[in-house]
């Protein structure tokens, strides 16, 4: 079939240079084609969400998308005569346990549907959707649900199309709820982790004030918990038969194809689907807010202030115009909050943004408190930047600049396929034209001051918002549950259903992969004596990225890392610090300074137009960087209250305090800071002399962009200093890695509804290509993905966890170790089983010789299909430097795992992984936590956050 080049639609002036097509039955395909790589970044879009469930069976949009993994009759089934009538048989006792009001008769029931769950379970072929969209070589298999839409992704190979089209169609053909106790307890995990996250809490209170009668303010997207342990799958499948029909979908294709053949596959595969009519989703009209309306939430995390104001939905006026007004607000360097509070620092945090859906848009303003500045206080200083907006109060070449600045991200955004997809995506959910989006900038650049200011009086009143005050607490509403008694499922890893064998029978033409030369996409040209400067060049580029990188960090100096937070507070020469921001914004400019443990980066970055007018100003205020004791003070307090604020932040806690304590110890990296008396004692001179002293000390220099290494030379050479020798970078300080020489368990007392379990075991102390090598596809096997051991037992099997991974971790220096590393967030009473399946599993690894072969054959596929492109590959060659590599390390991947076979991997597992011991950090409250138990693991130490932090 050819497609018929009339009913191709495109869009005038369209930067993704889209093409869309309706199929005859209202499914429809945008597609963009952008050839920089063999991959296509796929998502299948359907137009229901958590605003379209049933109200007594919330969650129910989020809870099918997981199980739109599980398969069809044909995929995923070995034996579907046999598999259906206790499919069947379970469906009805959910039905009945729904309406059972009596506990132990529930529980009855539950053990009843835990039976045959597990009878049913020897007829599926376990994570077969992962394993065949794994084979053809996908990535970043995922989906996601919120309010109006279910996303289900892929990147692909180019060459896969076909396949792709083939295995989506089946999965949407009549998906099959298999698995599903095990599944239900896995959400509800998820639920626990957001009971976690302040941010879902103060999200919910804010959509209840500002639409307290449409579901967006009734019901939430992972749902309530009673409504979660009390499923309907009857319910599930008329969601599915009204929902997920070809008129209420898209397809999204972003990458190296061709369209037409993307329209023959999409007849071919989706053709046959039956449109079918889409009830009209109705909703009572929301009152009208005429005062302040305030809501208090709790949590652990630091406290802060969400304020928020009702608009009208996607397609209207105002939405359009709430991007625009939140970057007159906030947009990191000239905005009213910028300028008027944090370059001021008269908070310790301010931002606006906007958040649209379909029905009703809002704009909300976030802020957190200084040392002692109280809700109302900082709820005032927000709401005076309003007023000013009010009062037109800002330059009047602030919008233009403003809109400058949102082209800009959006030029960014659209480089990768991801991010053209999302646009596309967020289009067709929100039911906007795709020609009324890529026109949006000629509406938004009519727009006046006034305009601006007239929108602001009208919509953002004193009397017509809600806010939320979030305080630092224990949480009243926390929902604690017991896990149900679930029998472990014996999963079938090896076996194939008919679909799936048949399905990787076919044969695709092979991608041939592509490995950098960086000697020759890396080109050189000297600014001096001493100063180098390596570019790609990108001729099309509108855009340039320039970077001086300096091997020296925190831990050469920790002044450093304060010098590069002191930068935005500098004035230079006759400009002060407001002034600089405002300039490099007016140009379209972002100029900012980062330190980490051992580097220092200075980055320009922008519209190519404005490069010699943006180096020029850098090197003012690189050149003339003046002290402010006012700011230096005050950024001193921000950076302490910073510090508290991070204590109450579990991950942080455990993602950085516990595991650097023990990788280190009590000294490491991240303890090892300037303490409050040094921190005071340190003067404004000091730092903006170690601004204006940088380039004294050997760096280099990286330019990306459409100028030629020699013309982007020419235009840097007059700002080099002409310094006879370069200074050598300060050697950094030294932090001893400690070896894992025996099985320990590190306790944190922390309030969370979860129980945090992360391992962590230190291998070979120095990088090694062939472990590194090797690693690639151990942890395709064993840790990441829906198909992987790690996913299965942890998971699949036993629903101990929502997320669960482990991975082999290679070392970003050639003189660091390679670790081991593993995770699992889970319900403290399940703390036991996920320690003793972790255990078994890392210790004995399960084999499936088959799966294997597929973990393989999937990395061979991604590194042939992958390519390192525009400013990545400087970033890649360094990095592979810093590892003592001179070529594509993907080149050294590639060629060892094509002619690899099984017993390598073992290999690999019983050299490096079997028999080693481990540090189990755990993080949970004291009073839920079985010490009994966790002293049989080994010695148990319990720490203070003072031991984690260090203060």
């Amino acid at each position: 079939m050819i497609a018929e080049k009339s009913r191709f639609q495109t869009v005038p002036d369209d930067p993704t240079r889209t093409q869309i097509y309706t199929l005859r039955n209202g499914l429809r395909l945008f597609m963009s084609v952008n050839p920089e790589e063999p991959r296509i970044y796929t998502e299948i879009a359907v137009r229901a969400g958590s605003k379209h469930d049933p109200a007594d069976t919330t969650g129910l949009a989020h809870y099918f998308e997981h199980m739109m993994f599980k398969g069809t009759d044909r995929l995923g089934s070995l034996h579907w005569e046999k598999e259906k009538p206790l499919l069947d048989a379970i469906c009805a006792l959910f039905e009945e346990h729904r309406r059972e009001k009596d506990p132990e008769k529930k529980k009855k029931l539950y053990a009843e549907i835990d039976r045959l769950s597990a009878e049913a379970a020897q007829y599926v072929a376990a994570n077969e959707y992962d394993k065949l969209v794994s084979a053809i070589g996908a990535k970043d298999t995922n989906a996601y649900t919120w309010v109006e839409q279910t996303v289900y992704v892929n990147d692909i190979p180019g060459n896969e199309l076909e396949r792709w089209f083939q295995l989506e169609c089946e999965r949407f053909r009549r998906p099959i709820l298999r698995l599903f106790h095990t599944e239900l307890e896995t959400v509800f995990e998820e639920y626990n982790i957001n009971q976690d996250r302040d941010f879902r809490k103060v999200l919910r209170a804010m959509q209840e004030m500002l639409t307290p009668s449409h579901p967006y303010g009734t019901q939430t997207t992972l749902g309530r918990g009673e409504d979660l342990k009390n499923p309907s799958q009857q319910n599930i499948y008329d969601f599915f038969d009204r929902y997920y029909v070809p008129n209420n979908m898209a397809i999204i294709l972003c990458g190296d194809f061709d369209p037409n053949e993307a329209v023959r596959l999409a007849e071919k595969y989706f053709g046959a689907y039956q449109a079918r009519e889409i009830p009209p989703f109705h909703f009572p009209e929301q009152p009208e807010i005429q005062q302040r309306t305030q809501r208090d939430v709790f949590g652990n995390e630091a406290p802060w202030v969400e304020i928020g104001w009702r608009f009208p939905g996607a397609s209207s006026e105002a939405a359009l115009l709430l991007p625009l007004v939140a970057g007159i607000l906030h947009n990191h360097q000239a905005g009213l909050f910028d300028l008027n509070l944090l370059q001021k620092q008269q908070v310790l945090e301010a931002y606006a943004y906007p958040r649209v859906y379909e029905d009703f848009s809002s704009l909300l303003l976030h802020g957190k408190p200084r040392e002692g500045q109280s809700h109302e206080a900082l709820e005032k200083c927000l709401l005076g930047e309003i007023e000013k907006l009010c009062r037109g109060e800002f330059e009047d070449w602030l919008p233009e600049a403003v809109i400058k600045d949102m082209k800009l991200s959006e030029i960014k955004e659209y480089e990768k396929n991801q991010g053209r997809a999302a646009a596309l995506t967020t289009a067709f959910v929100l039911g906007l034209d795709w020609s009324d989006v890529t026109a949006r900038w000629k509406t938004l650049e009519g727009v006046s001051k006034k305009d601006i200011t007239d929108f602001a009086r009208k919509f953002l009143r004193p009397d017509n918002y809600a806010v939320v005050y979030k305080h630092t607490g224990p949480d009243p509403n926390i929902l604690k549950v017991e896990k149900p008694p679930i029998t472990a499922i014996q999963l079938n890893r090896t076996d194939l259903s008919e679909f799936g064998r048949e399905f990787l029978n076919q044969s695709t033409p092979e991608i041939q992969p592509q490995f950098l030369d960086f000697d020759k996409t890396i080109r050189k040209a000297r600014l001096g004596k001493n100063v180098g400067l390596k570019a790609v060049q990108d001729p099309s580029s509108l855009l340039f990225r320039l970077f001086y990188t300096f091997d020296m960090g925190k831990n050469s100096n920790p002044r450093l890392g304060l010098a590069a937070a002191y930068l935005p507070y500098l004035g230079a020469g006759n400009l002060r610090a407001a002034e600089i921001q405002q300039a490099f914004y007016r140009l379209g400019l972002h100029f900012t300074a980062s330190c980490q443990d051992e580097q220092f980066f200075l980055s320009l970055s922008g519209l190519s137009e404005s490069f010699h007018e943006g180096i020029e100003l850098m090197d003012q205020v690189l050149h003339q960087a003046e002290g402010n004791a006012d700011a230096l003070h005050n950024m001193v307090e921000d950076i302490l209250k910073r510090r508290e604020n991070e204590k109450r932040d579990k991950r942080t806690v455990l993602s950085k305090g516990m595991v650097n304590y023990a990788k280190y110890g009590r000294l490491s990296p991240f303890t090892d800071k300037l303490s409050k008396e040094q921190l005071r004692q340190v003067q404004p001179d000091e730092l903006a002399g170690m601004i204006r002293e940088l380039r004294t000390y050997k760096h280099e220099i990286f330019y990306y962009g459409p100028l030629s290494s020699r013309n982007a030379a020419q235009a840097l050479k007059k700002y080099v200093r002409p310094t006879e020798t370069l200074r050598k970078p300060l050697p950094p300080k030294k932090y001893r890695e400690l070896p894992t020489t025996r099985n320990q368990v590190f306790f944190v007392d922390f309030p969370t509804v979860q129980v945090e379990l992360l391992l962590l075991s230190k291998g070979t102390p120095r990088f090694r290509l062939e472990e590194a090598v090797i690693a690639e596809w151990y942890n395709q096997y064993f840790g990441y993905g829906l198909s992987s051991i790690v996913f299965q037992e942890i998971r699949e099997s036993k629903a101990l966890a929502y997320s669960a991974y482990a991975y082999a971790a290679n070392p970003g220096r050639k003189n660091q170790a390679h670790y081991l590393q593993a995770y699992v967030g889970a319900q403290p009473d399940k703390l036991h089983e996920a320690v003793q399946a972790f255990q078994t599993i890392l210790e004995d690894m399960p084999v499936s010789e088959t799966q294997i072969e597929h973990a393989r054959q999937s990395v061979t596929k991604q590194i042939a299909a992958s390519r390192i492109t525009k400013g990545d590959i400087y970033w890649t060659w360094r990095q592979n430097r810093r590892r003592g590599i001179r070529n594509d390390l993907r080149e050294d991947v590639y060629q060892t795992l094509k002619n690899a076979g099984v017993e390598d991997l073992l290999r690999y597992q019983r050299e490096n992984i079997k028999g080693r011991a481990f540090t189990w950090m755990i993080l949970g409250e004291r009073d839920r936590i079985d010490f009994e138990f966790l002293k049989k693991i080994g010695p148990v130490k319990e720490l203070r956050l003072e031991d984690l932090f260090g203060y």
